[in-house]
């Protein structure tokens, strides 16, 4: 089923692999995409989304049938300038000095080839979406500021996870960034350091006494950054530090800042120092039942065209997760990219080809 012409495919993925497109550069790749896409006789909106766009693109098919959206991201990790695809017998690096761009050109690629697959075959299918978000690796910075209501779709099919073809994420955490600043007072370090507070001083005890790294099964603190301080010649006014909080729970993730709250806020008082805490949540988690309809589409589409499902818990988020939020089900596919934002980074030619009989085996089962 679904014959995949497997060299035009491999030429898609790495033509598209060598197209630099850090975050907010998507230029190129949104061009290359278009032009593929108007091809086949789809529709092309790039919607201006910060410094880049994203881009929607629609093939028209039968009313009678529901519509479904593919998605993924068109930026990736540095370095991604000078991206050389090294094919292989069975799979595709980089030459070893940069990222592959697997994630999530995979994706795309997939998507492309099934376009072009629907259109040679006469394929009867639905209507199909495909959104292809910007920025996506530096916060889903695209997809946060795009429209939802001009989507027609209640199902989405987010192929941006890792491994082989196969994964279904049923349950992605709920994320929040906190910034501590923690209020000293500045004094000359070698003439009167006494009538200083340090500042970094201060901060440091409440890094020390928070607790960090796996909290529990569904829970995680990291601090990211540190900043503070002028010169040595100065007792430090001012420190601070971003950390973020992740859990599957959303009441665990408000109980986790809640101590963190607790905890820097003592421990400043006590040294006579000022504390301030901003939060932003970066995005929500979702969690989708086995039994759930969605996630059956995916298990039977995988299962017609011999793909063995594995559903798993990621500790990450997606696009997926903002499709949630705005109320269209969304589930998270895996792409095939395996060590990703590495210059390890691989993907299986297999991996390639089952994605796009996926995508295929969705738009058949769309009735």
């Amino acid at each position: 089923m679904y014959q995949i012409n497997r060299k035009r495919l491999v030429k898609t993925f790495t033509d598209m692999a060598r197209i630099s497109s850090p975050s907010w550069k998507e230029g190129a790749m949104l061009k290359y995409v278009s032009d593929e896409a108007r091809k086949l006789g789809c529709s092309i909106r790039a919607i201006r989304c910060g410094e880049s766009h994203n881009l929607l693109i629609a093939l028209r098919g039968n009313a009678k049938r529901r519509p479904v959206l593919f998605s993924g991201h068109m930026d990736t990790v540095t370095p991604c300038d000078r991206v050389r695809p090294v094919v292989g017998a069975t799979r595709i690096t980089s030459d070893g000095t940069s990222i592959l761009g697997s994630d999530d050109k995979a994706a795309i690629a997939m998507f492309i080839e099934a376009l072009r697959y629907i259109s040679e075959t006469e394929m009867r299918h639905g209507p199909v979406e495909i959104l292809l978000s910007c920025a996506e690796e530096i916060g889903l910075r695209g997809i946060k500021g795009f429209d939802m209501s001009l989507l027609r779709s209640r199902h989405a099919f987010v192929f941006d996870s890792d491994g082989k073809i196969g994964k279904i994420v049923l349950q992605a955490p709920y994320h929040a960034t906190t910034t501590i600043t923690v209020t000293g007072r500045a004094a000359h370090a070698g003439m009167e350091p006494e009538k200083g507070v340090n500042a970094i001083n201060v901060l440091s005890e409440i890094i020390t006494l928070l607790p960090s790294g796996r909290i529990d099964h569904e829970t995680t603190m990291n601090i990211g950054t540190i900043s503070g301080g002028r010169a040595t010649n100065i007792v430090a006014e001012k420190a601070a530090c971003v950390l973020e909080v992740r859990s599957l729970s959303h009441r665990k993730l408000i109980r986790q800042e809640s101590i963190i709250r607790g905890i820097a806020k003592k421990t400043a008082a006590l040294h006579g120092a000022r504390c301030a805490m901003s939060r932003t949540m970066e995005y929500s988690g979702f969690s989708i039942r086995p039994d759930d309809p969605i996630a059956r589409i995916a298990v039977n589409a995988m299962a017609r065209v011999g793909v063995k499902h594995q559903f798993e818990v990621s500790g990450g988020g997606s696009d997926t997760n903002i499709f949630n939020r705005a109320g269209i089900k969304a589930i998270n596919l895996s792409a095939g990219m395996q060590k990703v934002h590495t210059t390890k980074e691989f993907i299986m030619i297999r991996d390639l080809i089952d994605g796009t009989r996926v995508v295929l085996s969705i738009i058949d089962s769309m009735s």
